[in-house]
């Protein structure tokens, strides 16, 4: 798997949800470390940031059921038959 496909849906399009999840997680990470360091301690994540992820990844989830499945390589239509 190449890390590119990670940002595509089913049909190979971008999808914005999985790009918006990724940069709330890395923001929310890059936050938390810079934090934590000036801090000298593991700062605690609010709920309200947990609660942002959750409902990120729960979009993510009901999005993945409106995606339609890509086509199999050899599902083809039938040709129309000849009159």
């Amino acid at each position: 798997m190449k890390f590119s496909e990670f940002f595509q849906d089913n049909s190979g399009g971008l999808s914005a949800t999985r790009l918006g999840f990724l940069l709330w997680v890395v923001g929310v990470l890059a936050v938390w470390m810079y934090a934590s360091y000036v801090k000298k301690a593991l700062q605690p994540i609010d709920s309200s940031v947990v609660t942002v992820i959750g409902i990120l990844m729960t979009g993510k989830t009901v999005q993945r059921f409106g995606e339609n499945p890509p086509a199999a390589p050899n599902d083809t239509k039938p040709a129309p038959p000849d009159t």
